[in-house]
């Protein structure tokens, strides 16, 4: 019974290093959207909108500039304790990023918005950070590993005003960049290595949007195709063993993501000019994602048992007027699905579930003239594993915090 809850322990430590650290649930952008939760699917009034719902574009009238920038922390913590003997593990990588930039040109084709967009935004971030140390028969060791970058994504957008309360529109995002990471392995007899990957992606997806405004409500509706996101990468190391140094490098084999169709339903409800409540849901079946990859001319296919992700966003937004300028205040609630499962229970029999987490949105924004300043955060938490049994606990969790930045320039 003890190794065999030993072993399970080691098991979710792994689990929890490796599966908890890069969300693949894609999601818009903008401190304005996030900070109402990403409640923005029904909303979809600025630039963001060509990743919530591209159809929102066609209610913008002058030509506008935009520009987002993304502070993140992530922070993954787990505490154990076998007969008496505590542990813990904790890791945590922090970063600053580009999250989005636009241009708006609005047109007027037979008294109805035609409107084109051309944006750069930031669909999956790949930051990633592990602190590791430990004993062997020979003294101690350290392990490091930083990773930053993620899967950006260059997006042509239109959309057109069908009637003066319908639009359709679309966007194509073509996929590019890529994540670097930095590992070090220390060995208090001198003992090192130190290794680099260098991971690109490349792809092409299209998303697709509808809305219908009114006085009081809006009613919006997205759809991602599927779409496959490829990967390369290049690996490299140096190491030093027993005063023995030596250099290695390869590539890795091509590696095909086979991301799943996504919906998105979005309402917004305004009882005053002053006063937007809305409300999202949104599906992405990532049970059918799998990886594919060849090696020596072999074709394989891996499956990722990823898990589907429902997600549902509730914020508000309330203006309050000044004589020169305008604050807007925000608020908001959403789900977190993660692509992964954990459990509580007993480590022989756990109580597997697909991890769920919360976050809680918050936001300002200042108007004055043709600028518009917007500073949102969010903080989320999720419990991977709440494990006991024979006197044997383990608890995991992962934190984050996010603080996003707009400035928005409407052109005369």
């Amino acid at each position: 019974m003890r190794k065999l809850i030993l072993s399970a322990l080691d098991l979710a430590v792994i689990v929890t290093m490796a599966a908890a650290q890069i969300d693949f649930n894609i999601m818009g952008t903008g401190a304005r959207a996030r900070g109402m939760g990403g409640a923005f699917i029904g909303v979809a009034d600025d630039a963001t909108a060509v990743g919530w719902n591209p159809a929102g574009i066609s209610q913008l009238d002058k030509m506008e500039a935009s520009a987002v920038g993304l502070f993140a922390n992530y922070k993954y913590s787990a505490e154990w304790n076998y007969s008496g003997t505590p542990g813990s593990w904790e890791t945590s990588v922090s970063h600053i990023a580009p999250a989005f930039a636009s241009f708006i040109f609005p047109t007027n084709v037979s008294q109805k918005n035609l409107v084109f967009g051309v944006a750069y935004q930031r669909l999956i971030d790949m930051a990633y950070g592990e602190k590791d140390k430990g004993t062997w028969s020979g003294g101690t060791w350290t392990y490091e590993e930083t990773q930053k970058g993620g899967v950006d994504a260059i997006t042509p957008a239109l959309a057109f005003q069908i009637t003066p309360q319908f639009s359709l529109g679309a966007a194509g995002n073509i996929l590019i960049l890529g994540a670097k990471s930095e590992a070090d392995y220390n060995w208090s007899d001198g003992d090192f290595r130190h290794s680099e990957t260098d991971w690109k992606y490349s792809g092409f997806d299209l998303n697709f949007g509808a809305l219908v405004t009114t006085p009081k409500f809006n009613i919006g509706a997205s759809c991602r195709l599927p779409f496959d996101l490829k990967e390369n990468g290049d690996y490299k190391e140096n190491r030093s063993i027993g005063g023995v140094a030596w250099d290695t490098s390869y590539s890795y084999p091509e590696n095909t993501y086979n991301f799943p169709l996504m919906l998105g339903f979005g309402v917004a409800f305004k009882p005053t000019d002053k006063l937007t409540l809305a409300g999202d849901f949104e599906m992405r079946k990532y049970s059918n994602t799998n990886m594919k990859y060849n090696i020596n001319g072999v074709d394989y296919t891996d499956t990722l048992n990823w898990v589907n992700c429902n997600q549902f966003r509730l914020g508000l937004e309330y203006v309050f007027s000044g004589p020169s300028a305008v604050f807007p205040v925000r608020l908001g609630f959403r789900t977190s699905p993660k692509t992964y499962k954990g459990g509580k229970g007993t480590f022989t029999n756990p109580d597997t579930a697909q991890v769920v987490g919360t976050v809680f949105t918050g936001g300002f924004g200042l108007i004055m003239g043709s600028v518009m300043l917007d500073l949102a955060a969010e903080y989320g938490m999720a419990t991977n594993w709440d494990l006991e049994e024979a006197g044997a606990t383990y608890t995991s969790k992962e934190k984050n915090l996010n603080v996003l930045a707009s400035l928005i320039f409407h052109f005369k």
